[in-house]
């Protein structure tokens, strides 16, 4: 019969006991030791690994490229600057130096003076006039219309006096009594008279402008015809035409000539003469005086010139 020992069977109990209590206290631990000791190994591992890539194969530096030498640029050619257009002016100025009278008028009307003139009608009481210039109208400015002419003449007449400048010659014997007005156009102030004359198919309209200065009579006479024509053509507006040569009239300026013929004697030096007898003060002008003179009066066509404004 087999006799148990219960001290032993207590002691086997306590040893089991207490290895299970060992295992459930540090096997944990042991085994997070040991992962964590995996995990550092792997990473000082790694570590090392890139270490050494690192030395092995540096990291590539851009390639920095020398700047290439600048290639000679050739010179291109300067454009060649067009050459600005000067416009013509519109206006022409005429200036007669003899008279010391001037105006501007339109570039495309038609100017005459001298020789070239044609008789035109004035309106002085006396004879002896003398047609400076003419300034025409183109033929073409109305079309389609009963226009025929228009034109401005200038005319001089040293033979009357200031009041007989005022006053205008009729029209005819059967016209009544002439009463001028007075109107100022640009800087000067004139005797007004205005005529019409009427044919079977012509028409002429007359617009005298009289103005005293030095010692002479000068008249701007605006002139225009028209012709009868078909139905169909209109009636050109004649205070429109009237109108346009007035323009013209309101940039005449007149210079005065004896103030400047005071100015030269008063620069002059004079010599000295004896006193004449009073009674024998007046002589006749000699043959050659009277050629000198014939001969100024010819030349006053030679003084006249047409001047062209700068183009600003």
């Amino acid at each position: 019969m087999t006799t148990i020992n219960p001290n032993s069977v207590g002691n086997k109990n306590f040893k089991q006991v207490e290895s299970d209590t060992w295992t459930s206290m540090y096997l944990p631990a042991i085994c997070a030791a040991i992962l964590m000791g995996g995990v550092l190994f792997l990473a000082i591992s790694c570590s090392k690994k890139s270490d050494k890539v690192a030395k092995i194969s540096p990291p590539s530096q851009p390639a920095v490229s020398s700047p290439a030498p600048d290639a000679p640029v050739a010179a291109l050619p300067e454009k060649t600057k067009k050459a600005a257009k000067k416009h013509r002016p519109a206006n022409a100025t005429y200036v007669n130096s003899e008279y010391g009278v001037s105006f501007s008028f339109p570039r495309r009307y038609n100017l005459q003076s001298g020789d070239k003139l044609v008789p035109s009608t004035t309106s002085f009481l006396k004879p002896g006039s003398l047609a400076v210039a003419t300034v025409t109208m183109p033929g073409n400015s109305y079309p389609d219309t009963d226009f025929t002419s228009a034109q401005l003449n200038l005319s001089l007449n040293s033979d009357m006096t200031a009041d007989e400048c005022t006053q205008f010659a009729p029209s005819s014997k059967d016209a009544g009594e002439v009463k001028p007005t007075a109107l100022k156009l640009g800087e000067n102030q004139y005797s007004v008279f205005e005529q019409i004359n009427g044919e079977d198919n012509k028409k002429s309209d007359l617009k005298f402008f009289h103005l005293f200065k030095n010692n002479a009579c000068y008249e701007f006479a605006a002139a225009l015809e028209t012709t009868e024509k078909p139905e169909d053509m209109g009636q050109v507006d004649r205070g429109k035409i009237f109108q346009q040569l007035e323009k013209i009239l309101s940039t005449a300026k007149i210079k005065d000539l004896q103030a400047s013929e005071v100015e030269n004697a008063d620069k002059t030096p004079s010599a000295a003469s004896p006193i004449a007898d009073s009674k024998n003060s007046e002589t006749k002008p000699t043959v050659a005086e009277t050629n000198a003179a014939n001969l100024k009066a010819g030349e006053t066509a030679e003084k006249a010139q047409v001047v062209t404004p700068e183009q600003k």
